[in-house]
Order: C-alpha cells, then sequence, then structure tokens
C-alpha cells in the first residue's frame, strides 16, 4: 500500500493552508462589493481567483504526481498559465494604481502611463512561449517514480530578469510618489491619501519582487530538475504570500476613499441636472402665470 512521504504531507499542509487564506481574502472581498465593480477592483477579484484556482490545482497534482506523466504536465503548465496569468493580474493592478496616483488626471486612453505600462506586460506572451519551448518534465523510471518539472536555464533567467525589472519599476515609482511627489500631488485635497496609497503599493511590489526572485532562484540552481511537489508548494506560497498583502495594501480606508473619489465621476453630474430641472420649473410656472392673466 503506497503511503506519501514526509515532504508529500508537509506540501499537502500548504496547500490546504494557501487555499484557506485566499479563500478567506476572495470571500472578505466579494462581502465587501456593495456598488460598482470598478476596473482595479475587477482585477483584484481576477487575482484572488487565479490564485485559488492555481492554489486548489496544486493541491490535487502534489498528491498524484509520483508515477503520472500526465499529472506531472498538468502541474508544469500550471505553473506556466495559471500562475502567470495571476501575476500579470498582479501587475495591470500596479499599472492602475500607478495611474491613478498620476496627477494631473487624464483618461486612459490618453494617459501615456497607462499604455506604457500595459506595453511592459506584452513581453510575458513570448516569455510563456520560451518556458514552454525550454520545459522539463519527467518521471522517475524506480520507485517511488517520482515527477520532475521544470525550464532550462534560458526559460527561467529571462523569466527572472523580468520579473524584477516590472517590480522594481513600479516600487521606484511607488517610492516617488511618496517621498519626492510632484507639485500638483501636493496641492491635491486628496494628498495624505496619496501618500498612504503609495506607502503601502511600496510594500505590495517589494515582496512581489522578493517572492518571485526566491520562487526562481530556486528552479536555477536546480536547473529545472525540481520536484514536482516543490515547484507547486513554492509557487503556492509565492501566490498567496503576493495576493493576503496585497489584500492589506487595498484595506486602508484612506485608499478606498482617494479611489473612490477618483473613480466616482459621474456624481458630479447631479448638480446640473438638478439646476437644469428647476430651470424647466420655473419657465413653466411663468406660462401658467402668463395664461392666467
Amino acid at each position: 500500500m503506497y503511503s506519501p512521504d514526509d515532504y508529500e504531507i508537509m506540501s499537502e499542509i500548504n496547500s490546504v493552508a494557501c487555499v484557506t487564506a485566499i479563500s478567506l481574502i476572495l470571500g472578505r472581498k466579494v462581502a465587501s462589493i456593495d456598488g460598482p465593480i470598478y476596473y482595479v477592483r475587477g482585477l483584484l477579484l481576477a487575482m484572488y481567483s487565479l490564485t485559488l484556482a492555481f492554489d486548489i490545482i496544486a493541491c490535487m497534482l502534489v498528491s498524484t504526481n509520483n508515477g503520472n506523466y500526465i499529472s506531472c504536465s498538468l502541474g508544469f503548465f500550471n505553473c506556466i498559465f495559471i500562475y502567470t496569468f495571476a501575476k500579470l493580474a498582479l501587475y495591470l493592478y500596479f499599472v492602475e494604481k500607478i495611474y491613478i496616483l498620476s496627477i494631473p488626471k487624464v483618461i486612459r486612453q490618453r494617459s501615456p502611463v497607462y499604455w506604457i505600462g500595459v506595453g511592459l506586460l506584452v513581453p510575458y506572451i513570448g516569455l510563456m512561449i520560451l518556458m514552454i519551448l525550454n520545459r522539463v518534465t519527467e518521471v522517475a523510471t524506480e520507485k517511488p517514480f517520482h515527477c520532475t518539472f521544470g525550464f532550462k536555464l534560458p526559460g527561467s533567467i529571462p523569466v527572472l530578469s523580468y520579473d524584477c525589472f516590472i517590480t522594481l519599476l513600479c516600487t521606484a515609482i511607488f517610492v516617488k510618489a511618496y517621498a519626492f511627489p510632484n507639485m500638483a500631488q501636493q496641492t491635491t485635497p486628496q494628498a495624505s491619501s496619496i501618500k498612504v496609497m503609495a506607502k503601502r503599493n511600496i510594500v505590495g511590489s517589494i515582496v512581489a519582487c522578493i517572492t518571485a526572485t526566491i520562487n526562481y532562484t530556486v528552479m536555477i540552481v536546480l536547473q529545472g530538475q525540481e520536484r514536482g511537489l516543490l515547484a507547486l508548494s513554492i509557487a503556492t506560497l509565492d501566490i498567496t504570500i503576493v495576493s493576503c498583502v496585497i489584500h492589506w495594501v487595498t484595506a486602508t480606508s484612506a485608499e478606498l476613499q482617494y479611489v473612490q473619489t477618483v473613480l466616482n465621476k459621474g456624481s458630479l453630474d447631479k448638480p446640473m441636472k438638478l439646476e437644469i430641472k428647476q430651470h424647466q420649473e420655473v419657465v413653466v410656472l411663468t406660462e401658467l402665470n402668463s395664461n392666467k392673466l
């Protein structure tokens, strides 16, 4: 009768803990929705949902990849696609925060900062192809038939380098908004909220850089010959820790108030509608009085 070894047990415990944590975060985020789902909130929901999907799949594959090439391959593609898509949602969130912090404000379609940020994420398509071309998926021929997957150095080094570049670039922009704001950012009524938002997002981007570096460094050191459960466990911890930190980043009331102020522009039209309505009522009353006379 097959019995899991200590590493499989620890990996399962890690997966279950991460699934529990991200489920709580996603549940709290969904329960807190009491209005329209803005773009930034949609990005958070997408990132949490992708993280939960990754964690659940990893939890199932950890206990089935020994001697199972299909399970081993699914673990590899789980790390390539769902993990990368969750990270892309994270980076789109950072781009949106940078856009929100930018003052004077222009719409996204006319914001060069926004489009440059989105354009910097396009190379991830090529990086995903590069990782697939340099993949390693093997199942040992001897008992207990351990699964090994990863990608060789031509696939891991570029991904690590570009991840560090994106996160450090976002960190630098947040540091500038916090420590060296421009005149418009200093004089806006939401200046204190901008500093709180920038400060917390500095923490989020640094944590994302550290966890990604650890994840890919282990892959590089082992030259892609990483046991499947180890790769899945590290990636699960990576994306779950980042999601928890981002949840803390967005939990401050100052940030929520500032985002609401910046994005909820529809309320600016209400006084104009009321003024027009009052004007119309005055015209009607004037006409009625004229008829009576």
